[in-house]
């Protein structure tokens, strides 16, 4: 993963993408997400266990209600002792100056449907989630290994014109030798010195492209940008081992994270539609309460405290008879989301289908890409060395010679970009063939 090298670690691609995500920001977003779903299903499945609620209070009647009732007591006395001026009615004072209460009930479904499908439907929320926080995680994967192989081929770049800064320092010091001796002109010698300069100019920019890419890979591995960062150095003779692609030839869409997001969807859908059917069945719970009242005209106090208990035990049934064909409505409306659900699945796999195919003709153009510029950096290389010599030896112009050495240049940055093509075409077909987190391993 990495290596000691005094007090710095040098980080190959394993040890970047490991801490990548462990440390992506992104990442961790969405691991909250995925916890959160799963506290969402908690929810839901609490709703099946019992409910139980408390209550208590405690009443000071300051003005008791009053009950009015026909004054029969008059017309039960004797016709002599009736009194004819008596009201017609008489009010009655009810109740006590203090009431008090304390209960308890009980809530327990026993057939709801709808709330059954809800906890199918946080479960494959819940799934849905997991697989979104595995996308996220095979975006950084993919992300930082292009970011890795960016600054390889990037530094690469870097050391071949290095490698041209020597060979032409070495020619200097034989052309000012040739030009003390005055065997060339001064305006050679002029000529070569600009474009060492130019190349030196050339070489810093190329380098300092290598710290913004670091930067950028920092960022994405979720590391202080503070931190110093040193990777693995290129090795162009191993890539055609790393990547054979007769292990991607066969295509299972399966693998994509992406299709199983798009199933999950489908089956959400599904128990989309059953939520609308389900609203037409009937809904069964059962209750128990108790309750345990004082009632006193003193505080809790004296002849006039009481208490007693109550209880009660019920189930609730009901049963949807007409709802003014919105049911109907609803079941109508999930049956064309599950239809467009199903064309995006085809849709999708024939997508993810061109994908790896366009992945593996990218990949094998990439690998014949650089084959060709290798053989053109060997050969511009060559080409140099002779025209040097030939100079040398008053056979060769200094035109020549400058000519040749951008040639060189040119093919060693064709041949980099090349090297950098094919490791992001073999990440991408990596994606795309559903194996990204292989790189991991």
């Amino acid at each position: 993963m990495c290596a000691n090298i005094g007090a710095q670690q040098v980080y190959d691609l394993q040890g970047c993408l490991k801490f990548a995500l462990e440390n992506n920001h992104n990442i961790r977003k969405a691991q909250f997400d995925k916890e959160k779903s799963a506290q969402a299903r908690q929810e839901i499945l609490g709703a099946l266990l019992p409910q139980v609620s408390g209550t208590g209070n405690l009443n000071y009647n300051i003005q008791k209600s009053r009950f009015i009732m026909p004054n029969f007591m008059n017309e039960f006395l004797p016709p002599g002792m009736q009194d004819p001026n008596a009201a017609k009615y008489m009010t009655i004072e009810m109740g006590t100056n203090y009431t008090a209460g304390i209960g308890a009930v009980l809530n327990q479904q026993i057939v709801n449907l709808s709330l059954f499908n809800a906890v199918d439907i946080a479960r494959t929320a819940e799934e849905l989630t997991s697989l979104a926080a595995e996308a996220r995680e095979e975006d950084v994967i993919s992300q930082t290994a292009n970011l890795f192989y960016a600054i390889q081929a990037t530094e690469y770049a870097a050391g071949m014109f290095g490698r041209s800064i020597e060979i032409m320092d070495s020619v200097l010091i034989s052309m000012e030798t040739s030009y003390a001796s005055g065997l060339i002109r001064k305006v050679d010698l002029d000529r070569l010195k600009v474009t060492r300069t130019n190349m030196s100019t050339q070489r810093a920019s190329v380098i300092n492209a290598v710290e913004v890419q670091k930067n950028l890979l920092k960022l994405q591995m979720g590391m202080d940008i503070s931190e110093q960062l040193e990777i693995e150095k290129i090795n162009p003779e191993i890539f055609d081992i790393q990547t054979n692609i007769g292990d991607f030839q066969d295509f299972d869409p399966n693998l994509q994270t992406s299709y199983k997001m798009l199933n999950r969807q489908q089956n959400l859908q599904q128990l989309q539609k059953k939520a609308a059917i389900y609203e037409n069945f009937p809904v069964l719970t059962a209750m128990i309460n108790y309750n345990y009242t004082g009632v006193s005209d003193e505080f809790f106090r004296g002849e006039t405290n009481y208490w007693f208990g109550s209880s009660m035990a019920a189930l609730n049934l009901r049963i949807p008879l007409f709802g003014g064909l919105s049911r109907s409505s609803k079941i109508k409306q999930a049956n064309f989301e599950l239809l467009k659900v199903r064309e995006d699945e085809a849709i999708l796999k024939q997508s993810l289908s061109m994908a790896h195919k366009n992945a593996l003709l990218k990949l094998e153009d990439s690998r014949n890409a650089i084959q060709i510029q290798k053989a053109n950096m060997a050969m511009a290389e060559e080409v140099y060395r002779v025209t040097e010599r030939n100079y040398s030896q008053g056979i060769a112009s200094m035109s020549d010679v400058l000519n040749s050495n951008s040639s060189l240049i040119q093919a060693q940055m064709s041949y980099a970009d090349a090297l950098n093509n094919f490791m992001k075409a073999y990440v991408e077909l990596r994606k795309a063939s559903g194996t990204i987190r292989e790189l991991v391993r």
